[in-house]
């Protein structure tokens, strides 16, 4: 993989591009961890209202009523059980590949950006994970919505290091 296809996201062919369904996930993905950091609520209890209420001002394209497909919930709950049990291990991670950038200091959403896309990248069996530059993309869009260019940008920096480190996992 080159460093190039790393480096700019924007350089995906549409056929490399998360699909929505994929994306919607992720994002769900995201806003669980972010919730469950922010309150006392158990996580079960927060996985299933994500996975099954309706989200508010965003349109569903299939049917209104669900977030994401029901073959997608098993995927989100990958994703969050992964982030959460190998948090302290992507926190060392992330402060390995950007030093002068404390986690204390990172917009908490950015950092939970890269805590589903790392268990992604890192954790998640070959079966079900995209392609690397595929996740990258993912996690830099959501990076830009929730927390703008200027993140999107470290996250892109920080997922580009961690395919390099870790060839492997780039197949």
């Amino acid at each position: 993989m080159s460093l190039s296809m790393l480096s700019s996201p924007i350089c995906l062919p549409k056929e490399r591009m998360p699909s929505t369904a994929r994306l919607k996930s992720r994002t769900q993905a995201v806003r669980i961890l972010y919730e469950v950091s922010q309150t006392n609520h158990d996580l079960e209890q927060v996985l299933h209202r994500h996975l099954t209420a309706p989200v508010v001002n965003e349109q569903a394209e299939e049917d209104p009523r669900y977030p994401i497909k029901p073959a997608q919930q098993q995927f989100v709950r990958q994703l969050v059980t992964l982030a959460i049990q190998h948090r302290h291990s992507i926190d060392a991670l992330i402060l390995d590949l950007a030093p002068n950038k404390p986690i204390d200091d990172m917009p908490l959403l950015q950092r939970f950006v890269l805590h589903i896309a790392i268990s992604e990248i890192r954790y998640l069996d070959d079966e079900s994970r995209a392609e690397i530059p595929v996740i990258i993309n993912a996690a830099v869009e959501i990076a830009k919505t929730y927390v703008g260019d200027e993140a999107a940008r470290f996250v892109n920096g920080i997922l580009g290091m961690v395919a390099l480190r870790y060839p492997d996992k780039t197949a």
